[in-house]
């Protein structure tokens, strides 16, 4: 499905990660299409072949309606969840739109506890509804007049179980996309939960003191790699408190502390999580454009559980 087009658009995004973040390997699978074909094509591939690829995968498809596919279960003896994959597309009669879409559905499973299982389907379900709805009723893939089409406009999203244990879940969602423009984007949202009752984890509930302590490791560790790389902003620091957040936070307030209000807007709505959870402690991310330009990619901040010391009070690991 992925283009050779998009992959070498996305290149310098991709090859940004081994320098200035975590990410040695994109783990979202969609994402290690586009680098193998990146690979292909610097490993000599002509332009004639590349042409004809772009040609093959620029077809419309015909499917309107969307199509079940293969299924997947990740997790452990204490979480499951299994997922079914789905892809639609644009009705191929209407010329004013043109797009594909993927997209997985997900049922969770914990044994002996149906209310938690419960609370935590019903998120996964409005938030897949939420995409779906999004791509059926927006205005993705509206062709123009007159409008030059590189690339049929397309958006997939992908699901990845990070922790799942009798304690902590840890979900990502991958969106990734493209419609038209310079270049495509690749967003990340994540779920964290506790697993015994269901309830979202915020900073608050792991320790009084914790979102400080996040902000003084994540400022210290992103000067460390500001000195050896030259990865972000030359004012990145005003915008730390951008990779700190539990989805408990105002934007509007944020924004305009960092932006001023002229251009910060008061329309922001609330904050997405931009930290997950993994079995030796935590990673918070910097998403394109908030620290580090769009040709750095994504970059994370990996802090182990111990470096939080009492600041940490919650028992998750």
């Amino acid at each position: 499905m992925k283009k050779i087009f998009f992959a070498a658009v996305f290149a310098g995004a991709l090859l940004g990660f081994t320098s200035c973040g975590n990410r040695e390997m994109v783990t979202d699978p969609e994402m290690e299409t586009v680098i193998d074909s990146i690979k292909e094509t610097q490993s000599g591939q002509t332009t004639e072949e590349t042409t004809a690829g772009t040609e093959e995968t620029s077809e419309v498809p015909t499917q309107t309606e969307p199509t079940e596919g293969q299924s997947e279960i990740q997790g452990s003896e204490w979480v499951q969840f299994t997922t079914e994959d789905h892809e639609g597309s644009s009705d191929p009669e209407d010329k004013t739109r043109s797009y594909t879409y993927y997209y997985p559905t997900v049922t969770v499973t914990i044994p002996g506890n149906e209310t938690v299982q419960m609370k935590i389907q019903k998120e996964l379900d409005e938030y897949v509804d939420s995409f779906v709805e999004g791509i059926e009723n927006g205005e993705f893939g509206t062709l123009y007049e007159d409008m030059p089409v590189y690339e049929q406009s397309y958006e997939d999203l992908t699901f990845r179980v990070i922790r799942a244990d009798d304690k902590v879940i840890s979900l990502s969602w991958g969106l990734e996309g493209y419609d038209q423009g310079a270049h495509g984007w690749y967003t990340l949202y994540y779920m964290n939960y506790y697993t015994q009752t269901g309830e979202r984890i915020t900073f608050d509930s792991l320790g009084s003191g914790f979102r400080d302590k996040a902000l003084e490791l994540v400022t210290a560790k992103a000067a460390e790699m500001q000195a050896k790389e030259d990865c972000f902003f030359n004012d990145y620091e005003k915008s730390i408190k951008l990779v700190v957040l539990d989805g408990t936070e105002d934007l509007n307030a944020i924004y305009q502390e960092i932006y001023g209000p002229d251009i910060a807007g008061t329309d922001n709505g609330p904050a997405d999580p931009t930290f997950y959870i993994t079995e030796d402690g935590f990673v918070f991310e910097s998403g394109q454009y908030v620290l580090q330009s769009y040709a750095v990619g994504i970059v994370d901040f990996e802090i182990p559980a111990a470096d939080f010391g009492d600041d940490l009070t919650a028992d998750i690991f």
